[in-house]
């Protein structure tokens, strides 16, 4: 490798270069998770750091022939800060101009791929053949702007942080390096220590004159990290000998309580520990014995295996130890971003007069909070050709021949419909708030719904109602708290831990109506949400507004696709017949496979095209636009924007 290679800014990296993809790369493949988390990340460290340089990551090439250098590592982020630099310089409110020529950037024996990027320089989407390339271009047009207005930035301000404060340290191989070989090194090479690693190792120090806490510290951390599975399952199951079973000591008789606080938890740890060093009469730590014993739950058989590995969660561990920080001290400044998580727990515990006090309050908080998570927080089921939100707990049975199965959270007795039960309500607004909101990072309506849960549960258990009511209340408040002047949106802190998510402004600015593409996914999906809700139970307003059974078959995907019904370019030239073709009625929320698809056709086209009645629909707002799609005029539009904007003000009333 180079010595002492460059630290270079996004500028200096694009300025004369001539970069080549090597034909054994993998094409570009980021997705709307990668390329979110990106702006979010840009976004999030220009407003905190702005004077501070932010480092992006490493930029791996190797010089060729005529000054051409091929890029070993770091191609995936490569393209999509060229397609960003792009995109900024096409905004009609930037001043941004490109200083690089379209051929920076070029892939070995991939001409679709070179033109696509070419297409993209010179603004012509229209003429790019590469989905991915093109996606990533429509979900920053489509997400910037929010983020600016999430983070509180100008345009300006994050288009000068990622030119100049924004740094990749490019490093350039050795002449005659095996490259091919070299890039397979770096795709098995394992990862540095990290930071939550680090964090633990600090906070357990604050324990070394506590050897059971400290004990009861790392068993509790251990378990919590692995965010796809139940926290039950990493304490230890025995049958027939309570005085050994630390999960039915701590979670109870069915696995589905916790201890009131943690000198409760401590107590039934320590008791079952106890057991075994009198038995075992062994110098080895009883949790070393415990990781050894064949009895350690995660080798037992669920009655549903086929799903434990199934289950994804909607959060990663390092962002989850912020939440439940933030939470825990009450602490509406500490940042809910995990880049920062070092420097976010030094904020708060290098001010406590009692360090060791500080890791056992969080102990206690994180068994709890993974423990609510796990039981009151929607996951993804991977089905294989399909996938579903479910809200599931585990039910844990003692008993020899027994073991612990997944059942819905809340149930649904002496309901005749299925579609109509509290579980899955929960699940529609969760859902709902997920993917309006997919980044790991200032995931606000997760913290609100944890922070409910941890001040409001009795024992790690809470009633439907209570919940159903809270998350419907933090609904309306996200709408209309967060769509005034953007001067006047509440911050999601005092909405959250301030107001306890009742709203504060029951309108919301007539402005959000007319934003064409930049219109919240949010939005959207509150609308969607809401005609579910309307579709699925008695009232006497908005009756019947979609079939029972369309109702039913609807689930919330990640769409971040705002289109035009009616085209703005329309493919025949015609001309639209109402005045403004940004208008909320004309708009909807789509996939950015089914935009691939759309193209420029008008309504009637689109109908006659890509929709089939008996499919399962991804907009409950676009299966009422289909009723019109043959008749898409001006009446018809005024009419069914009207309906909208009545159906989005409606507030829960319990």
């Amino acid at each position: 490798m180079s010595k002492n290679p460059p630290l270079l800014s996004i500028s200096d990296i694009f300025k004369n270069a001539n970069y080549s993809i090597p034909i054994y790369q993998r094409e570009y493949a980021w997705t709307i998770t990668e390329v979110t988390q990106l702006l979010s990340d840009l976004c999030s460290q220009a407003k905190a750091n702005q004077n501070d340089n932010y480092y992006l990551g490493t930029l791996v090439i190797n010089k060729g022939i005529r000054d051409i250098e091929e890029v070993i590592d770091g191609q995936q982020r490569l393209t999509t800060l060229y397609i960003l630099l792009a995109y900024l310089s096409h905004n009609k409110e930037s001043s941004y101009n490109l200083n690089f020529d379209f051929d920076t950037l070029l892939f070995d024996s991939r001409p679709h791929s070179i033109s696509a990027l070419q297409a993209v320089y010179h603004k012509k989407l229209d003429d790019v053949n590469e989905p991915a390339i093109k996606a990533t271009y429509k979900i920053i047009r489509d997400n910037l702007s929010q983020y600016f207005e999430e983070f509180s930035i100008t345009e300006e301000e994050f288009t000068d942080y990622l030119l100049n404060k924004t740094l990749l340290l490019k490093v350039t191989v050795p002449p005659d390096t095996d490259l091919n070989h070299h890039f397979e090194i770096m795709n098995v090479r394992g990862e540095q220590l990290e930071k939550h690693e680090v964090l633990k190792s600090r906070l357990m120090g604050f324990l070394k004159d506590y050897p059971e806490d400290r004990e009861l510290f790392n068993t509790v951390w251990e378990a919590a990290s692995d965010m796809n599975r139940y926290i039950q399952l990493f304490f230890t199951r025995i049958t027939g000998d309570d005085t050994k079973n630390s999960r039915k000591k701590i979670f109870g008789n069915d696995g589905n309580t916790i201890p009131e606080c943690y000198e409760e938890l401590l107590t039934a740890f320590i008791s079952t520990q106890e057991v075994y060093e009198k038995e075992n009469k062994s110098s080895k730590s009883s949790l070393n014995k415990i990781l050894e014993s064949k009895e350690i739950i995660h080798l037992e058989k669920s009655e549903n295996k086929e799903y434990q590995e199934q289950l994804t969660a909607v959060i990663n561990f390092p962002n989850f130890l912020l939440h439940v920080l933030k939470i825990q001290e009450n602490n509406k400044d500490v940042a809910l971003d995990d880049k920062q998580l070092l420097k976010q727990f030094e904020q708060v515990y290098n001010y406590k007069s009692d360090q060791s006090k500080f890791a056992k309050d969080f102990c206690y908080s994180l068994l709890k909070m993974k423990f609510l998570f796990d039981k009151y927080v929607i996951r993804n089921l991977d089905l294989g050709q399909d996938t579903k939100w479910i809200l599931w707990k585990q039910v844990h049975q003692f008993q020899k021949g027994k073991s612990h199965y997944f059942k819905d959270t809340f149930e649904w007795a002496e309901r005749e419909d299925e579609n109509n039960n509290d579980n899955n309500r929960i699940i529609m607004l969760q859902s709902m708030f997920h993917v309006s909101f997919p980044t790991r990072i200032y995931k606000h309506w997760f913290n609100a719904t944890l922070y409910h849960l941890f001040n409001n549960s009795k024992r790690g258990v809470i009633e439907a109602e209570e919940l159903i009511a809270y998350l419907e209340k933090l609904n309306d408040a996200f709408f209309f708290d967060r769509n005034q002047s953007s001067d006047d949106d509440l911050a999601y802190e005092e909405i959250i831990f301030n107001n306890k998510a009742l709203a504060k402004n029951n309108t919301v600015s007539d402005d959000i109506w007319s934003l064409g593409t930049q219109t919240k996914n949010f939005i959207f999906n509150r609308l969607d949400y809401l005609i579910w809700y309307y579709s699925t139970i008695e009232t006497e307003t908005h009756k019947n507004l979609i079939s029972i059974d369309k109702a039913k078959n609807f689930q919330f995907g990640f769409r971040s696709s705002v289109e035009h019904f009616f085209p703005q370019h329309p493919r025949n030239g015609d001309e639209p017949p109402f005045d403004n073709i940004d208008c909320f009625g004309n708009l909807c929320l789509i996939s950015q496979q089914k935009n691939s698809r759309f193209s420029n056709d008008l309504p009637k086209a689109k109908k006659a095209n890509y929709h089939r009645p008996d499919d399962k629909p991804e907009s409950l707002k676009m299966e009422l636009m289909w009723e019109n799609a043959d008749n898409w005029n001006a009446e018809n539009l005024e009419k069914h924007e009207k309906l909208m904007i009545e159906i989005l003000n409606s507030t829960y009333e319990g």
